[in-house]
């Protein structure tokens, strides 16, 4: 059974050298000098979301040939307090790498601007005493939230929405690789278009909207106002039918960012309308609503918003212990 890297191309195409990234020439070529000099600055990568921060810098680590040791991946959004700033990352950052060809240890900090104003002024201090032994890479939809103090200490990257002609290379790299046809290439092009802000729902799209025709994959784009609604109606059906195993997997592979987004105000919507229609046993409606407020509310502070969604059905289908008619 092929892993879930193999299966998701959203993991599967996240590059692994600047070649197969979507970034300013400015900026790759200053990626390019670092990795020929190994002097590397602490770095900001900034922009909005989707738009290959955290994939461009982990691109430069996998060119560096940093070992996995000497990396550090911290995600903001779930560690953000001063404590995690000393206890957590000061240890890793103060310690000294054993790599003769590059004696450094690397902190990468996703969605930095998550880290609470103290929090960022420890991190100011730790990255300067820490500067004989480790580097940081933040990275940040709202750059604006990052403190001046700690922004000063870094060399700043702003990355904006690609142009289209970027995109469609990348693309059609994607769907060549995957010995994909195109039933339309104006459908295909307007899906570049209304998505090109955020290449990894672009990339999900792909997968979404790649069906199988006797044996041969075909790319057939559904209509926009469709999308959310056929795959929220095959979440219901498994939901229904308490498959956690298929909903899992419905999740991870056909809910992008924008299904995630829609869900919550859907499946309130959806109980509530059909409270009568589910048959449930240890208070299930009021426990699934408070499952549901609460998944919602940590919707925009989560980096995996699909795990999110997976959170509350599991705990919906399992602690609500709900049984449906047939």
């Amino acid at each position: 059974m092929s892993n879930l890297k193999d299966q998701l191309w959203v993991a599967k195409y996240a590059p692994n050298d600047f070649s197969e990234t979507i970034m300013p020439d400015s900026m790759k070529e200053k990626m390019l000098e670092y990795i020929k000099t190994k002097e590397i600055p602490n770095i900001g990568a900034f922009g909005p979301a989707g738009t290959g921060k955290t994939s461009s810098m982990r691109a430069l680590l996998n060119q560096l040939n940093v070992d996995s040791g000497d990396i550090m991946f911290v995600n903001a959004s779930d560690i953000n307090s001063v404590d995690a700033v000393r206890n957590i990352i000061k240890p890793f950052a103060m310690s000294m790498s054993i790599n003769e060809e590059l004696p450094i240890r690397f902190v990468f900090l996703d969605e930095a601007d998550h880290l609470s104003p103290q929090a960022q002024a420890a991190l100011r201090n730790l990255i300067e005493a820490s500067y004989g032994s480790a580097r940081f890479i933040l990275t940040a939809n709202y750059p604006k939230k990052i403190i001046p103090a700690l922004h000063s200490r870094l060399q700043t990257f702003t990355l904006e929405k690609p142009d289209i002609e970027s995109i469609a290379e990348r693309v059609l790299a994607i769907l060549d690789t995957e010995e994909v046809d195109i039933e339309s290439e104006e459908d295909l092009l307007n899906l570049i278009k209304n998505n090109s802000s955020d290449i990894r729902k672009l990339i999900q799209l792909l997968q979404q909207n790649t069906i199988d025709v006797n044996g041969k994959k075909i790319l057939k784009v559904r209509i926009k106002e469709n999308e959310g609604g056929e795959v929220f109606q095959e979440y219901i059906k498994l939901f229904k039918k308490n498959d956690a195993k298929a909903l899992r997997n419905l999740v991870y592979t056909k809910f992008t960012d924008s299904d995630t987004a829609e869900f919550w105000t859907l499946m309130i919507d959806e109980i509530i309308k059909n409270s009568e229609a589910y048959e449930t046993v240890g208070g299930g409606i009021d426990n699934t609503i408070y499952y549901l407020n609460e998944g919602q509310k940590n919707h925009e502070l989560v980096a995996n918003k699909q795990l999110n969604v997976l959170g509350f059905t599991l705990s919906a289908l399992i602690e609500s212990e709900w049984t449906t008619p047939t």
